[in-house]
């Protein structure tokens, strides 16, 4: 997840907005106001996560609706795949990198957090990512039309849900950094919030919605349950993680469901 974009303002009228602006620089590399941050604020940004997910979504997906008057799936895919990798500055697929390589390698779980810090990418890393890589392009490159909107649309707001769980109710394997921040700043109430938005978008959503619901709950518990047991906690790189897996099974399942 990105480091927040953000400044005290000194002005009491943007307050309000603080929250909203801190989730989408938390989630993308757009430009948002520069807000006061607190431990309040970062709590309720945490719990809007889902809303900016699915305005990515349906970003997503409406530019892909456009792209089908002039090109095949398998290019809109790509483009579809560049877009979502540039609007979040790929953040969530290099969690997914430090943590394949932190998991799998080590003995203990001080090193397995000491591989997670190294910049470079290794083997597992890389396998990790091309796999995403080509699996989300697999899928995309199935879907079309409306039904794809609402499949990404479902996939990246769960995915943002997703987070949001892991960080609420699952330790933090580090004292310091972004994620411990999050870790400290989440509460049962910001994943009750998080969790009637999720609902309610899933229901919107239709059969993506629900499929998504359902794969985010599982990803995070499985997913979450092997990192705490291989680093002892989470870290800002596993929480990306979680959403790229979660994603990724929505994705899939939404093929599933659609033939």
């Amino acid at each position: 997840m990105a480091e927040p974009i953000s400044r005290s303002t000194g002005q009491d009228e943007l307050s309000w907005f603080a929250p909203i602006a801190l989730s989408w620089s938390f989630l993308t590399i757009l430009p948002a106001p520069r807000v006061d941050v607190t431990s309040r604020a970062v709590g309720i940004a945490i719990a809007l996560f889902p809303v900016v997910g699915l305005g990515l979504g349906g970003l997503l997906g409406l530019l892909g609706l456009a792209l089908d008057r002039f090109l095949p799936p398998g290019p809109v895919a790509v483009i579809l795949i560049g877009l979502e990798s540039l609007l979040t500055g790929g953040l969530h697929l290099d969690g997914l990198m430090d943590t394949a390589d932190g998991v799998l390698g080590g003995w203990t779980p001080s090193e397995r957090l000491e591989i997670m810090r190294d910049s470079r990418v290794g083997a597992f890393g890389v396998m990790a990512g091309t796999l995403a890589l080509v699996a989300e392009y697999a899928c995309l490159g199935t879907l079309t039309g409306l039904y794809r909107l609402t499949a990404l649309a479902s996939a990246l707001a769960m995915a943002r849900w997703a987070m949001v769980i892991a960080v609420s109710f699952f330790p933090s394997a580090r004292p310091a950094g972004l994620g411990a921040t999050f870790h400290q700043a989440a509460s049962r109430w910001t994943a009750v919030a998080s969790s009637l938005l999720a609902v309610v978008f899933a229901c919107a959503l239709g059969r993506p919605g629900v499929a998504g619901l359902v794969s985010a709950t599982l990803v995070t518990v499985l997913a979450a349950g092997f990192f705490v047991r291989r680093l002892g906690g989470l870290t800002g790189d596993t929480y990306g993680a979680i959403a790229v897996l979660t994603q990724l099974l929505i994705l899939f399942v939404s093929v599933g469901i659609s033939t």
